[in-house]
């Protein structure tokens, strides 16, 4: 497997391996900390991170935590996030988000999360999921599923978009 920060050496993201405990769930805090950084570093560099992202934030152990999606004043910061180290769905699309939003190159692009009812389950069985929404693509929060706008419509019902830029003020970052 390839270590985090070796990544960006990798000449082809889409044959690209990730450990399947990366430092950024498994490690101590400031494994934790440091491995965000690289993440970060090499976001910074891609045209589109939700490819690589999507490999790594795949790999998040999943638990119950109190964060309320309708409720901003229980979203954690960043730096909360990884020093809990406990995510929901909705927590770990709060984590990549930020991952992407704290970037200088990406900084002033629209990211949003949509909470979304799959159109393929039973009317009485309808379960919420997470979509993330960036430079015109989707990423499903629970598979790591990219979509196009097309594929996003086929498949979900939008309920509700939380703009993420409105929780954190980048430029004091």
């Amino acid at each position: 497997m390839i270590p985090i920060n070796q990544m960006k050496m990798q000449k082809s993201h889409s044959k690209l391996e990730v450990s399947h405990k990366p430092n950024i769930f498994f490690g101590t805090y400031e494994q934790r900390l440091i491995d965000w950084k690289n993440i970060r570093t090499i976001v910074e560099e891609e045209q589109n991170p939700l490819e690589i992202l999507s490999k790594i934030y795949f790999y998040c152990p999943r638990t119950k935590t109190k964060t309320d999606e309708y409720k901003m004043d229980t979203w954690l910061e960043p730096w909360q996030l990884l020093e809990r180290n406990e995510y929901n769905e909705f927590d770990l699309s709060l984590l990549l988000c930020y991952t992407i939003m704290i970037t200088e190159h990406f900084k002033d692009k629209v990211i949003v999360i949509h909470n979304v009812i799959s159109k393929e389950i039973e009317s009485n069985n309808r379960k919420f999921s997470y979509v993330i929404e960036f430079n015109n693509q989707f990423l499903n929060a629970n598979d790591m599923v990219i979509m196009t706008k097309e594929q996003f419509d086929k498949r979900y019902v939008l309920h509700y978009t939380h703009n993420i830029k409105n929780k954190i003020n980048i430029d004091l970052i």
